[in-house]
């Protein structure tokens, strides 16, 4: 194995032979035998260990045994331990899932703090055939179904080619010590269900299930490559931008499997509601749907994409009008001392300064908020002004209000002054206020 595992080093993972790594080591036989093979063809590396704290005195035996290791080879030692069952007690994720978070967390910390660009995970192919299981279980689509990467950003599998029989018969051949995990033996975890009772199953067939399974991987990940270009292309071809909305008009859906591209197109951006989403094409125009960081929503004949922007959650109080308010996504609120009222642009207005009671307060549109518009006569309520002006409902949501310190309104920012604040002809002092996108 040692002999392969040098030759699947130098053709996939060359730069490993030379620049310095993290290798993650939990002391069992997997890790172990990484850390072995590593150690073979050099010690610039590091070993970073988590402590979950999930089986009492057993966690703090592996730790002491991987740190024991690293200490007899001169390879330096980090390791962090984790409180998991209070942080459980505090989310709806399952302990599997939180020890993941926690521990690609910590490795990409020791690998930040040291300035590793690599971090190496003795995952093997038993492991990406119990995720490919499980991921049909889930109902996932094409990419879960390709196995686990053996290469994802800093991290890198060096052992993903490799079958579990051929690990531990390494092990034993060069008398290697390691450490079980009991909780291994439970079937309580579905994964553990899927390694300690189907996959055996999979090795009485006749002929050799792993390397045929390995031969499937490799034809699946060429099928998704050719499934991803398409989709690039055709995001070119059909997705547009205006400023911070993304948009797909519904008519150029009409020549394509509408359902694919809005499948691969909407996930990275935590869209599951598949019906819904494909629902929304016949909808009537303002249906939304949501995703934590995002909603998609139909506008007449289109389907536009657009971050959540709490902004109704925004208070910034001016002190002065000398500074520029910085604002979220990039935006700016500047002052400056005019001789002439602006007319032609709708992101500036020409107000009274002597008008103005600090501080400002700049927030976002509420319910109920009212105001004098400049131009119109009387009171209007903010929100059917925005309506009357053709303002969707999720941008209300978003739209700033600009506030004297007496709480009246100054701007509905970039559309309307407030008649109350407009130059007469008695104005003294002029100030343009500008929202600078």
């Amino acid at each position: 194995m040692q002999l392969k595992f040098e030759s699947y080093i130098k053709d996939h993972f060359p730069y490993l032979l030379e620049e310095k790594c993290v290798v993650c080591c939990s002391g069992g036989v997997d890790s172990i035998v990484l850390f072995h093979l590593m150690l073979s063809l050099h010690k610039n590396f590091v070993v970073a260990h988590c402590n979950f704290k999930l089986r009492d005195e057993e966690s703090d035996n592996d730790e002491e045994f991987v740190k024991n290791i690293c200490k007899q080879n001169s390879i330096e030692f980090y390791s962090k331990s984790f409180e998991t069952k209070k942080i459980k007690e505090e989310s709806n994720n399952s302990i599997q899932m939180i020890a993941r978070d926690l521990r690609y967390g910590f490795f990409d910390e020791i690998s930040t703090r040291l300035e590793i660009k690599h971090i190496l995970t003795a995952h093997h192919l038993n492991d990406s055939l119990e995720s490919f299981l499980i991921n049909i279980s889930r109902g996932s689509g094409l990419d879960g179904l390709t196995g686990i990467p053996e290469l994802n950003g800093k991290i890198k599998r060096p052992l993903i080619e490799f079958e579990k029989k051929d690990i531990i018969e390494y092990a034993v051949d060069n008398n290697l010590r390691w450490r079980e995990d009991s909780s291994n033996k439970s079937n309580s975890y579905l994964r553990n269900k899927i390694r300690n009772e189907i996959i055996p199953q999979f090795d009485e067939l006749k002929g050799n299930f792993l390397k045929n399974f390995k031969k499937t991987i490799k034809y699946l990940k060429m099928s998704n490559s050719l499934i991803y270009q398409r989709i690039n292309q055709l995001k070119l071809d059909i997705v547009n931008y205006d400023e911070d909305d993304i948009f797909i008009k519904i008519s150029d859906l009409k020549e394509i499997d509408k359902e694919a591209f809005l499948y691969y197109f909407l996930r990275d951006y935590g869209f599951v509601d598949w019906d819904k989403i494909i629902d929304l094409l016949s909808a009537e125009s303002g249906k939304k749907i949501f995703s934590k960081s995002h909603v998609f929503y139909k506008d007449k004949n289109k389907l536009i994409l657009r971050d959540i922007k709490v902004t109704k959650n925004i208070e910034i109080l001016i002190e002065n009008l000398e500074n520029n308010t910085s604002l979220e996504y990039h935006k700016i609120l500047s002052f400056t001392d005019s001789d002439n009222i602006e007319k032609n642009n709708p992101n500036i207005i020409t107000v009274d300064k002597q008008k103005l009671k600090l501080p400002l307060k700049l927030r976002g549109f509420m319910h109920g908020d009212f105001f004098n518009p400049y131009g119109m006569k009387g009171v209007k309520k903010v929100g059917k002004f925005l309506k009357d002006n053709n303002v969707s409902e999720i941008d209300r949501s978003s739209r700033l209000i600009l506030l004297n310190g007496d709480d009246k309104i100054i701007w509905v920012v970039g559309m309307r002054l407030d008649e109350r604040f407009s130059v007469k002809k008695e104005s003294i002092k002029l100030l343009n206020i500008e929202y600078l996108q």
